[in-house]
């Protein structure tokens, strides 16, 4: 990336994403590729007055040889101090978080099954330490992506390298609404307040359930959590935190909790889905009485079950979140094979962990009483689309009245 593009990133993470405030630390989870962009950031962070800025970096190349030549228990256990040196600076309460790597698609690819699971277990209880405190509602985080040579051209294969990278870069800095004229911060003020007037016509409507179907076969009913919040960037921070943030950038989704114990039908994925570095293709999966009990896909099926199966509370749902199809990324005509990009072309549900801070004073009730509810607590939350250019979805109100949310895959509400 050029100059200009790495330092108006770095300032639209800084001062939008985590939106750091004058002595708060950053915890920047961060690796080898994305070296370049990581100096901005800490060099924006310090700007904006940050105490501190801790660089956890990691490096693919030597992640993959240890993949290779570890145990499979060697790969699980992830020591303790990796989870203490993270933990130390968010449990005081003046830390933030902000992530961001380069996708490697194929790197794994001659790692055997049973390392990557182990793997990406690991991995999985480090983002827990991070995830207790967005559980919490007390932390203001971000995650957003950097290119690398590989993923631009599994994106664009039929590019040369040199144009299939530019391509990455460019559609990269759409998505995060960077150019070179206008100031990011700005645009994305612009698309936070956009994104406030969707969820709040949500929010109006107060639904009890939503039944969502579409050409490829999904047919699904849910009741949505009593007192659910629909959220989106425009919302994050509003409870526990002192600045409004955007968790995961770029972001062009509303979501709330579904109620885990209601979810019935089946759900065929749009998009292929990413799991302990294979990719799983044209699976579905099927729910009764809110559990998963079955699941197919015409490509590594084992790690789609691995993941869904792991547990009752994976089994479960844990978000619903709306994305019309004229989302500039789903306009950009190309499946990037990465979920924080591909969640924000389509819509998309989660199996695993709900968020407390989408139900009304969620973050000061107890575990006991979310659950209750029907908000679901889970080690892990994998997103997978569902959306297409003919998704339906239908809102039922809690006197009886259906309302058509989206039609033909955009709102009509």
């Amino acid at each position: 990336m050029n100059k200009w593009q790495l330092e108006k990133l770095a300032r639209v993470l800084v001062r939008t994403g985590v939106n750091i405030q004058p002595g708060e630390k950053m915890v920047l989870q961060t690796d080898t590729m994305a070296i370049d962009l990581a100096r901005e950031i800490t060099k924006e962070a310090f700007a904006a007055g940050a105490a501190d800025v801790e660089a956890f970096i990691e490096d693919a190349e030597i992640n993959h040889l240890k993949a290779l030549n570890c145990s499979v228990e060697t790969l699980k256990n992830l020591p303790e101090w990796k989870k203490e040196a993270i933990d130390s600076i968010l449990r005081t309460g003046k830390g933030v978080q902000l992530g961001v790597r380069a996708t490697r698609p194929s790197l794994n690819a001659d790692v055997p099954d049973d390392h990557l699971k182990a793997q990406a277990f690991a991995s999985n209880e480090l983002r827990n330490v991070v995830r207790n405190y967005i559980h919490q509602g007390c932390l203001k985080w971000t995650g957003t992506v950097y290119p690398s040579l590989e993923w631009a051209k599994k994106v664009w294969p039929e590019c040369d390298d040199e144009t299939a990278y530019h391509n990455l870069e460019n559609a990269i800095c759409k998505m995060m609404r960077v150019d070179e004229d206008s100031d990011p911060v700005e645009n994305w003020k612009e698309h936070c307040k956009a994104l406030s007037v969707r969820s709040r016509k949500l929010n109006d409507f107060n639904f009890k359930s939503l039944h969502i179907t579409s050409e490829l076969g999904t047919d699904l009913t849910m009741d949505l959590v009593k007192d659910h919040i629909w959220c989106s960037a425009g919302e994050m921070g509003a409870q526990n935190v002192n600045a409004p943030y955007v968790a995961n950038m770029p972001t062009e989704e509303v979501f709330t909790d579904p109620d885990f114990r209601s979810v019935n039908g089946i759900a065929y994925a749009s998009f292929p889905l990413f799991i302990s570095g294979k990719l799983v293709t044209d699976f579905w999966i099927r729910f009764e009485n809110g559990k998963a009990v079955d699941c197919g896909a015409s490509s590594n099926v084992e790690f789609l079950r691995e993941a869904l199966f792991r547990d009752e509370t994976t089994r479960q749902l844990g978000e619903v979140a709306l994305v019309s199809k004229k989302s500039p990324i789903r306009q950009m005509g190309r499946i990037f094979y990465n979920g924080l990009i591909d969640e924000n072309a389509a819509c998309h549900l989660a199996f695993g962990a709900s968020f407390p801070d989408c139900v009304k004073n969620g973050t000061e009730m107890t575990k006991e009483d979310l659950i209750a509810r029907g908000v679901n607590f889970s080690v892990s939350h994998n997103d997978f689309m569902i959306g297409t250019d003919d998704i339906k979805i239908v809102g039922t109100t809690y006197d009886g009245r259906q309302i058509t949310v989206m039609e033909h895959g955009d709102f009509v509400i």
